[in-house]
């Protein structure tokens, strides 16, 4: 197989035991099919509770191991036969402790797709391959979708978005990212002139740019009342949302980013997308992908960004992975 930084690597066809090692990569690991087999996990329950919900089988797996700390020993003690991970440097340096490691990041919807391919390659089952061809063919209609209602739309109105990651402190996400791709996709335009995910920038900087609407990463939370930034015209008008969190994070780096796109779509422009109901979108995207069954509740939790209720008490007829 050979990975997102260009290395050949050779997978044991054992199907054995997986540590996935980056935190957005481990629902495309789910999603094809390789929910079982994921034994480390760079995932908690804490921090993504709906994929432990939906997937409880990943409870068993060694979980919250961070991929700067990953211990080459600790992985071959346990006799994993495969690792994912989200750099060039840290596949190198398991692959020199004798891993079968494999680099799956990318920052680009192009990237995401040739990414989910080498996983899919990796884990090697027709289910993996089916669903990845599956997801290729969704996605390119998606983006066709909103190319076409977009196309003769003018730059003027295309609304300036300004993508809050953190709150506390301060950060948010510029150009050349996949929120950045997601916001012009949807026929927005970036208001934050800067560069890369989680750009340090202070409220006055934010309160410069005065973009035309602000979304907030789910995990951020909601902006204190106190905050200078209740003095934005966006915040006031009630032009702000809560992004949507499931699986994984929408906005950032899973494969929900699909979901994302239609997301920001009807936000940005209801009217230009007045026939697409999010929940049902929502609902199918669950049910082929993940066969997850949402109920209304739950719906409703991961479009507002928040997690599970308390009870897990919770009654669903889905295939087991």
């Amino acid at each position: 197989v050979t990975d997102m930084g260009g290395a050949v690597v050779s997978i044991p066809q054992d199907n054995g035991p997986i540590a996935d090692l980056w935190y957005a990569h481990n629902e495309i690991t789910v999603m094809l099919g390789g929910a079982g087999r994921i034994a480390v996990s760079a995932e908690s329950p804490t921090e993504s509770p709906w994929l432990f919900r939906f997937f409880p089988a990943l409870l068993k797996a060694r979980t919250g191991i961070r991929p700067d700390t990953a211990s080459a020993e600790d992985l071959l003690a346990r006799h994993i036969a495969l690792v994912f991970v989200s750099s060039r440097a840290k596949a190198e340096e398991l692959r020199r402790a004798g891993l079968p490691a494999l680099s799956a990041e990318y920052a680009t919807q192009a990237d995401l797709l040739r990414s989910l391919d080498m996983t899919a390659q990796a884990l090697g089952t027709d289910e993996a391959t089916r669903t990845a061809a599956l997801y290729h063919q969704r996605m390119a209609e998606t983006l066709t979708l909103l190319h076409t209602r977009l196309a003769s739309l003018p730059e003027q109105n295309r609304p300036r978005v300004l993508h809050i990651a953190r709150l506390e402190p301060l950060q948010v996400d510029g150009g050349n990212t996949l929120v950045d791709a997601w916001i012009t996709a949807a026929g927005g335009r970036n208001a934050a002139t800067v560069s890369g995910n989680h750009r340090p920038v202070s409220a006055e900087q934010i309160l410069a740019w005065n973009p035309d609407i602000v979304i907030v990463d789910a995990s951020a939370g909601a902006v204190p009342a106190t905050s200078p930034l209740m003095a934005l015209p966006a915040l006031q008008t009630g032009r702000w949302w809560r992004n949507p969190r499931g699986i994984f994070a929408w906005d950032r780096y899973g494969c929900e980013d699909l979901l994302q796109l239609y997301w920001a779509a009807t936000r940005l422009h209801p009217e230009l997308f007045a026939d697409i109901d999010i929940r049902s979108v929502t609902l199918t995207f669950y049910q082929t992908f993940f066969h997850v069954n949402l109920t209304d509740d739950e719906m409703t939790r991961i479009l507002s960004g928040n997690p599970p209720a308390p009870d897990n008490a919770r009654e669903r007829k889905e295939k087991s992975h």
